[in-house]
């Protein structure tokens, strides 16, 4: 898990849009509302989902959960026992919304991605909405 921690980071740092302030510019900067760890998860596909999770959970319907369950189960991004879990231990719409997404974050970035990526597939329109 630490090279993938490492890659991240590089990422960051190789991004035109990520700035680093010198020390003096941090003194003054020291204000601003949001830390820079903030703004750097938010960059990345397990920062988007936990920024989105609310309102994930308050408007995903049943028939895209139970699609990014089946391909994301197919990816091996769930075992079968994880994927049953989600529908068969869950009656309400919300909290089977709610399992999902909290299965993927804790799995890292390549499973919040493909999340991100199958949503898009499946109903751009909550992907909009989402601000994905």
């Amino acid at each position: 898990m630490s090279p993938a921690a490492g890659e991240g980071t590089s990422d960051l740092q190789s991004s035109p849009h990520h700035t680093v302030a010198h020390p003096a510019e941090q003194a003054t900067s020291s204000n601003t509302s949001s830390p820079p760890a903030t703004s750097s998860e938010a960059k990345t596909a397990e920062g988007e989902l936990r920024r989105i999770r609310s309102e994930f959970v308050k408007r995903v319907s049943i028939p895209v959960v139970k699609c990014l369950l089946d391909d994301l189960w197919q990816q091996k991004v769930f075992s079968t026992e994880e994927k049953e879990s989600v529908m068969e231990d869950q009656n309400i719409r919300a909290d089977r919304a709610r399992c999902l997404i909290d299965l993927v974050i804790p799995k890292g970035e390549r499973a919040s991605q493909a999340m991100i990526d199958n949503m898009k597939l499946m109903d751009n329109h909550l992907c909009i909405t989402l601000g994905l």
